[in-house]
């Protein structure tokens, strides 16, 4: 009788191994959204103002209308997080939540999309492994949970990959997946690289294969021109630092400085092959280790996609290059492996971070669901040891992240900092100073205060303006900087709780907050 209760459960999850999956990778994803990680990055909140703006305006904070490329600080800010941002902020307000609501619908929708990518480059069993493995990986669910920009570029590349797979039996959708390489271009600087490299290796092998023609190609590929046309004159202005350029339905704007890609990239080094050596070592040790040093991108105990998963990669890299490398015959896995290699050519062109390199791991993940499914054909007993290790891990890691990681990060987050700035604005004649032990401090008040773009633009006065991070002094009775201040009747001061001692509290009302406090003179 026990047996045969346990074989109807083992055939309900068995039948159904593809819902639960689905359900547990959504399920930590929306688990306490918005309060965890606590706080707010100020590119989240630089992000979220520019879509405001957008939305409300016409024109971002810098006053260019519509974009296809956001100046944010000066260097820029990729504009598809922020235009993605505008049906939830229309409907949910300028908060935490509603720009957040991006990269978990993506990575939600990313999920899916991965599941039903790798069943039709691979097997049912490696989808069901490459299902299971993304759904807890500790990188993805971070990436689903906060609203950087840059994490959204995985998601519209894996769309467009997808598609790919699905024109090689119906020609149609091509176009279509071509559409997605291109918005791909808007979503982060580092698919300047990578998508037209990616493109150019997969469409040598379709042509050789003969499962694409030059025909074909020639009545699809001006979908990505057009779509990409834009992007693409944002690059040649910007390096050859030509003028903005204000068309009829959107702005290409000129950066105050360099593109982030052309300063980080080895590509523009006077030294091209020790910084390009340099940035190999650093991306292994980020591979071999699953960790940047940077909180908000992992929890160095669990890694990407858990520490003990590297043996799997390992053997998952080798059966996809013999599988495509040793075989004549065409392999639907070769989108895998061109993924691959234009992700290690990003990484050693570009100086690596995880979220520099983010296109590198759905591909990881596969890698690793290979190498498990072949270890699992020499001994199916595997199995049960292989699915505890790693349910254990993510249980481990799940505990960690909502109940450790929240009180580890929220500095890293500014947690409170809104509550400060919000309770010292209550008084609409009052100065406020704000404190500078935060990284751009200005654009919180823009975001928590909704500042009318104008007002920001006709008062701006920076310390270093026309540079590549353009620190903002002063915007109308905002002042940025309590270190040297006089201090006035009707002032009000933001501070960090470590300045409470510029203050004497016989003449100054503390309200504090967590991490930040509020003085007002008595």
């Amino acid at each position: 009788m026990q047996y045969g209760i346990f074989n109807k459960i083992s055939r309900l999850i068995k039948n159904n191994s593809v819902i639960i999956l689905l359900l547990i990778g959504i399920s930590v994803r929306i688990f306490l959204f918005g309060s965890v990680p606590p706080g707010l990055n100020q590119d989240e909140a630089s992000t979220g103002y520019d879509a405001y703006s957008i939305l409300n305006y016409g024109m971002d904070r810098n006053g260019f209308h519509n974009p296809i490329h956001l100046v944010a600080w000066g260097s820029g800010q990729s504009a598809l997080y922020a235009y993605f941002a505008m049906p939830f902020i229309s409907i949910f307000g300028l908060t935490v939540t509603a720009i957040r609501a991006v990269n978990l619908l993506f990575g939600i929708i990313s999920i899916f999309i991965f599941y039903f990518a790798v069943k039709r480059v691979s097997n049912g069993q490696i989808s069901i492994l490459s299902l299971f493995l993304l759904a807890i990986s500790p990188w993805h669910i971070m990436l689903s949970r906060w609203a950087l920009d840059a994490n959204l570029f995985p998601s519209i590349f894996l769309i467009a990959v997808f598609l790919l797979v699905l024109s090689f039996d119906h020609k149609r959708i091509l176009p279509v997946s071509l559409f997605f390489f291109a918005l791909s271009c808007y979503a982060y600087a580092t698919s300047f690289f990578i998508v037209p490299v990616f493109l150019l290796i997969t469409f040598s092998y379709l042509l050789y294969h003969k499962k694409v023609s030059f025909k074909i190609l020639g009545t699809a590929m001006p979908i990505f021109i057009i779509t990409a046309l834009p992007i693409f004159l944002f690059i040649v202005i910007n390096h050859f630092k030509m003028n903005s350029v204000d068309a009829v339905l959107f702005s290409i704007p000129k950066l105050t400085g360099p593109t982030r890609f052309s300063t980080s990239s080895s590509l523009f080094s006077s030294d091209f092959l020790v910084t390009s050596y340099n940035n190999f070592i650093d991306l292994i040790k980020i591979i071999y280790t699953q960790s940047d040093g940077l909180i908000w991108n992992s929890i160095p105990e669990y890694g990407i996609v858990y520490l003990f998963s590297l043996p799997f990669l390992i053997i998952g890299l080798v059966k996809l290059v013999s599988e495509n490398v040793f075989s004549r015959s065409f392999q639907k896995s070769f989108v895998f492996l061109a993924w691959i290699i234009v992700s290690f050519l990003s990484g050693i062109l570009m100086h690596p971070n995880i979220n520099r390199i983010n296109i590198l791991f759905i591909p990881l993940v596969y890698l690793t669901a290979v190498g498990i499914y072949y270890v699992l054909k020499i001994n199916r007993f595997f199995i049960v040891p292989i699915i505890i290790l790693y349910l254990v891990a993510f249980s481990m890691f799940s505990f960690n992240y909502f109940t450790i990681y929240p009180e580890k990060t929220e500095q890293n987050f500014y947690g409170s900092f809104g509550e400060a700035i919000n309770y010292a604005s209550q008084n609409p004649d009052a100065r406020i100073y704000v404190t500078n032990k935060v990284n751009m401090p200005y654009v919180y008040v823009l975001f928590y205060q909704k500042i009318d773009p104008d007002i920001f633009r006709d008062s701006v006065k920076y310390y270093n303006p026309g540079s590549e991070f353009q620190l903002v002094k002063s915007f109308g009775r905002y002042y940025f900087g309590i270190k040297d201040i006089n201090i006035s009747e009707n002032s009000v001061y933001v501070l960090h709780n470590s300045e409470e001692d510029m203050f004497d509290k016989n003449s100054f009302d503390i309200k504090k907050f967590k991490y930040y406090s509020v003085a007002n003179r008595k």
